[in-house]
């Protein structure tokens, strides 16, 4: 099957003037559907076809091939005689995800669950209804396919924290060497100056991006200006500012699937893959509690229900939304929420509950000088194109200033010393676009984002206070999309943590090095703050309230703690309370999220939670 891209024809109906929409750019389109649209992975047609699957029993059986499940796929295969099946919901990555700066086109796309939030009672005003959009990747590799590619670790009190909820083995000192372990550093001079922070030679490619926009440069002056350090926020210290590293090798992203699956997909016997396979239930022998196997159907194939066995343990990785959903409708799940679909109870877990997200507001904006503008014609973007296919070097192996630097501060909010709450968050946009349909979001930008005249900017908050849930959907609890209640902002402290954060970030239009090289302030209030003074607190947080998005940083859902933890699902070896051979590998079992993109953290989760499972099965301690 072959990628399709999101479907704008009602933008282009609303706003028949943007650049996506203009004829060039729809023929830009549809030549990156021809040429990048497909997956060039070798796949064994005996060994990954269906009846072969079927006909197998497995020892381990991995739902989900994003994140973390990619990276427990790897490494249970390195065990020569244990045989591990890993299904993924979507289809082969395709090339179009391997582009750094085509990371706008695969959101809405055939790579993604379009998933939305349900109307949310103090956030995402200007969307349509009141709902966010959440993009999760539906396609191998998982979210790490459709990300911003950055590598972010988070704070080192992040890990710490989680060994005080009573979580042992995941203090930082301990996920360091974790963290390590998957990384292979290609920047020499971030390895040397961070001694003991950074790895080489494992299988996840971290670089910054080799095609470097000047601009990105003028941002980080301009936040040491208001006072920030430069610094790796991957080594002791994160509050600073610094040119970000990347999941990418020599431009070319690195989703969990380009390196952890790829490698070693049709040389490791005792690995079967299996894409478009929608798991719709855990199976459950209700003698024992033990979990022994899945039923998964394919999506133009609802009635027929296919089911493959394991013989030690499921894992699910499907993320902080399809896991609960899937834990659901296997009978995992709070006992009242369950008999309202009439799903036999195995058991009463606190199971969707905890959902926190990095909420982003970015009310500022950034006029860039005609000089320094990176704007081309499709022309020139389709010359980049066919230049990146063959040496990966073009404008196209970056993001522009977009995400290429990360700026981390700490407000009057943060009690600890040397731990941020906000991220500042940078985007790229054509003004022209932005002045046309600011106050709608639901276009979307075919735009690549290395391709710009201006930028926005805000707070990312790092700190989350408050917290939503996931439930089945019930009109259809199977094949619908869940229900997700964000609840951003619910939290009174979420909201003064951004205003004073966009407080910060205004300074930056004084700076020298904005001056210097001539960028402005846009000073054109958004629609519905219009009434109260441009710049204020209390505008900020109008802006906030209308304007705000998902940070695309779901966890939690399946929360890890102790047993005498009333909101936990999972223990800190990750098994699910109360069932046998099923563990949960994935940012769901987050207690509370890292303060930094959310990648890094959960191959983290993925190499620690199978070191765990080998260590059960291999040496095991007393079990359950």
């Amino acid at each position: 099957m072959a990628w399709t891209p999101a479907d704008i024809s009602e933008t282009c109906y609303r706003y028949p003037s943007v650049a996506s929409c203009q004829s060039s750019m729809l023929a830009f389109i549809a030549l990156v559907t021809q040429y990048f649209g497909q997956s060039h992975v070798y796949i064994n047609p005996y060994k990954e076809n269906e009846e072969y699957i079927l006909s197998q029993t497995y020892d381990f059986i991995v739902v989900g091939a994003g994140s973390a499940g990619c990276v427990v796929a790897n490494r249970l295969t390195e065990i020569g005689n244990w045989k591990v099946l890993l299904l993924e919901a979507g289809d082969e990555e395709p090339t179009v995800a391997h582009v750094p700066a085509f990371a706008n086109f695969l959101r809405k796309s055939s790579a993604d669950w379009k998933y939305e939030t349900q109307p949310e009672p103090m956030a995402c005003r200007a969307y349509e209804n009141n709902v966010c959009p959440i993009p999760r990747g539906k396609v191998m590799g998982g979210s790490s396919t459709i990300n911003g590619l950055i590598y972010m670790r988070g704070n080192k009190e992040d890990y710490n924290d989680w060994e005080s909820f009573g979580n042992p083995g995941w203090s930082y000192a301990e996920v360091l060497h974790y963290f390590k372990k998957s990384e292979d550093n290609l920047n020499p001079d971030v390895v040397a100056n961070n001694s003991g922070y950074h790895g080489t030679g494992g299988y996840l490619g971290v670089e910054r991006y080799p095609y470097q926009d000047t601009n990105a440069d003028v941002l980080i002056n301009a936040f040491k200006e208001i006072g920030l350090l430069e610094r790796d926020p991957n080594s002791a210290e994160q509050i600073g500012v610094g040119h970000v590293q990347v999941c990418a090798r020599n431009g070319v992203r690195q989703s969990t699937n380009e390196a952890f699956i790829t490698p070693i997909r049709a040389n490791r016997p005792n690995l079967f893959v299996k894409t478009n396979a929608f798991v719709t239930r855990v199976l459950v022998d209700p003698r024992t509690k033990s979990a022994v196997g899945v039923e998964y159907s394919d999506f133009d194939r609802k009635d027929i229900v296919k089911r493959v066995y394991a013989s030690k343990e499921v894992v699910l990785s499907a993320g902080a939304i399809n896991t609960p959903k899937l834990l659901m409708l296997s009978g995992i799940g709070k006992a009242y929420e369950l008999q309202k679909f009439g799903i036999e109870v195995v058991a009463d877990l606190p199971v969707g509950e905890n959902l926190h997200d990095h909420v982003t507001v970015t009310p500022l904006i950034g006029v860039i000088h005609p000089s320094r503008s990176t704007v081309k014609t499709p022309e020139e973007i389709t010359n980049d194109a066919i230049g990146w296919l063959n040496s990966y070097t073009t404008a196209l192996s970056g993001t522009g200033s977009l995400l290429g630097v990360a700026a981390f501060v700490k407000t009057s909010r943060e009690p600890r010393p040397d731990v941020p709450d906000v991220q500042y968050f940078i985007r790229t946009t054509v003004l022209e676009d932005y002045m046309k349909v600011a106050n709608n979001f639901q276009p979307i930008n075919y735009l690549p984002t290395a391709y710009y005249n201006a930028i926005s900017f805000g707070p990312h908050l790092l700190n989350t206070k408050s917290r939503g849930f996931v439930r089945l959907n019930e009109t259809d609890p199977i094949w619908g999309p869940p229900l997700i209640h964000s609840n951003f902002f619910t939290h009174p402290e979420d909201l003064a943590v951004i205003v004073e954060g966009s407080m910060i970030a205004r300074q930056i239009f004084e700076t020298d090095a904005f001056k210097y090289n001539g960028i402005t302030q846009y000073r054109v209030p958004q629609e519905a703050c219009r009434h109260l003074e441009f710049d204020s607190p209390e505008y900020y947080a109008c802006v906030a309230v209308n304007y705000s998005r998902s940070g695309d940083h779901s966890v939690g859902t399946c929360k890890m703690g102790p047993v005498n933890d009333p909101g936990a699902v999972v223990d800190a070896r990750l098994r699910v309370y109360g069932v046998r051979g099923l563990r949960v590998v994935d940012a769901s079992i987050i207690p509370t999220i890292p303060r930094g993109n959310i990648n890094a953290p959960v191959i983290m989760i993925g190499e620690k939670g199978s070191d765990l499972i080998k260590e059960d099965w291999i040496n095991p301690p007393e079990r359950y």
